[in-house]
C-alpha cells in the first residue's frame, strides 16, 4: 500500500503559499497545519529529511512538481498548483478510505538519498584563499591578505588553534598624506589587522569547533572572522551563529564561489581598539609567515606605500570564475 510522503506534505503546504519557501519553512508550516500527523515522522531533524527529498526530486525527477527559486537558501514553489491540487485531492481521498497509509519515519533514508559526493567538495580550504583575498580587497577597503602556512611553524607549546588561515591589514595609503601619517608615529594607531579562519562548510557537525577555533586564533587582531563557502541554511544554525557572534565578537563571512561579488559579511565582527600584543608575539614566535607579514606591514607603513607583491595576489573575477568552472567540471 502506498504511503503519504515528505513530497506530498511539501505540495500540500505550498498550495496555500504565494511565495517560495525553504525546507524548514515548509516543515514548520506543515506542523502548524497538522500535516506531520499524516507523515508520521519521528526523526530528530525531519526538516533535513524534507530538504533531502526536495533536493533529490528537483535534481533527478523530470516530472517534479517543484521549481527551485534560490539556492542559498534553497526555496521551492509549485510548478503547477492546479495539477498538484488534483493530485492531493486523490491522495487525501485515499487516506480517508484507507487505501493510503500514513507515512513512516524515513529521516535516515531521506538523508541517505543524497549521494555522498554531494557533501564533498572538489577543492581544499586553501584553494579558497583567493576568494578571501578578493573579498578583503574589495569589501574591506583595499585590505591586503597573506596566507599563513601552519606546517612551517615550530609545532610547540600547544599551537593547534594558534594559526589563522589568513591574516590581513588595512592602511589608508591612498587617503592620507605623508605628513599626516608621520604624525601617527609608527602608524599602528591607524592600521587595522584582520584574522580569517576558513572552512569549506559550516553545519551543526562542525559549527562549535570551527567557531571556537576562530575565537582562539583571532584574539590578536582588531577583527576576527570565520569564513565558509557552504553554510547550512537551517534557521537554527543561523540563529546559533548569530548568538555566538554576538557573544564572542567573531564575524562570519559567507563566500559565494559561483558569484564572488555576492559574498557577504552575514555577521559583523566586534572590532577592538588595539591588537593583542602578547597574542601577536606568540604567533610571530611560532610562525615565519606571520613574522614576515609583520615585517612587510612595518616597511609599508614606514614608506607610506604598499608592496602588493609581498602579500597574496588579488585575482580577477574572471580568474575566480575559471576556478569555479574547473571545480564544476571535476564533479
Amino acid at each position: 500500500m502506498a504511503k503519504y510522503t515528505f513530497l506530498m506534505m511539501a505540495e500540500e503546504v505550498l498550495l496555500g503559499q504565494d511565495k517560495a519557501l525553504s525546507a524548514f519553512e515548509i516543515w514548520d508550516l506543515g506542523v502548524t497545519q497538522g500535516l506531520d500527523k499524516k507523515l508520521g515522522s519521528k526523526g530528530q531533524t525531519p526538516w533535513d529529511s524534507m530538504n533531502a527529498r526536495l533536493l533529490v526530486d528537483f535534481r533527478d525527477n523530470p516530472a517534479t512538481a517543484f521549481v527551485r527559486e534560490s539556492v542559498k537558501p534553497a526555496r521551492y514553489r509549485l510548478k503547477d498548483k492546479t495539477k498538484s491540487q488534483l493530485g492531493l485531492h486523490e491522495v487525501n481521498k485515499q487516506l480517508s478510505s484507507g487505501m493510503l497509509e500514513p507515512g513512516v519515519d524515513d529521516a535516515e533514508t531521506a538523508v541517505n538519498l543524497v549521494p555522498t559526493k554531494a557533501a564533498k567538495y572538489p577543492y581544499k580550504e586553501r584553494d579558497l584563499h583567493p576568494f578571501v583575498a578578493w573579498f578583503a580587497a574589495h569589501q574591506f577597503g583595499g585590505s591586503y591578505c597573506k596566507t599563513i602556512f601552519h606546517e612551517f611553524s615550530s609545532k610547540k607549546n600547544y599551537t593547534e588553534w594558534l594559526h589563522p588561515d589568513l591574516v590581513g591589514f588595512w592602511f589608508p595609503f591612498q587617503d592620507y598624506n605623508k605628513e599626516l601619517l608621520a604624525l601617527s608615529g609608527n602608524g599602528l594607531s591607524i592600521a587595522r589587522f584582520y584574522s580569517f579562519e576558513l572552512k569549506r562548510e559550516l553545519n551543526f557537525g562542525n559549527l562549535r569547533e570551527s567557531f571556537f577555533q576562530a575565537v582562539s586564533n583571532s584574539s590578536w587582531a582588531h577583527e576576527g572572522y570565520l569564513v565558509a563557502a557552504n553554510i547550512d541554511e537551517l534557521p537554527e544554525l543561523r540563529a546559533e551563529l548569530s548568538r555566538l557572534s554576538g557573544s564572542f565578537g567573531i564575524g562570519v563571512i559567507e563566500l559565494n564561489l559561483e558569484k564572488p561579488g555576492l559574498s557577504e559579511v552575514i555577521f559583523q565582527a566586534r572590532g577592538k581598539d588595539s591588537i593583542d600584543w602578547d597574542g601577536a608575539n606568540k604567533l610571530a614566535k611560532e610562525n615565519p609567515d606571520f613574522r614576515k607579514f609583520l615585517a612587510d606591514v612595518r616597511i609599508d607603513i614606514s614608506n607610506a606605500r604598499a608592496h602588493a607583491s609581498e602579500f597574496d595576489s588579488v585575482p580577477s573575477l574572471e580568474a575566480l570564475a575559471s576556478l569555479w568552472s574547473n571545480w564544476n567540471t571535476a564533479t
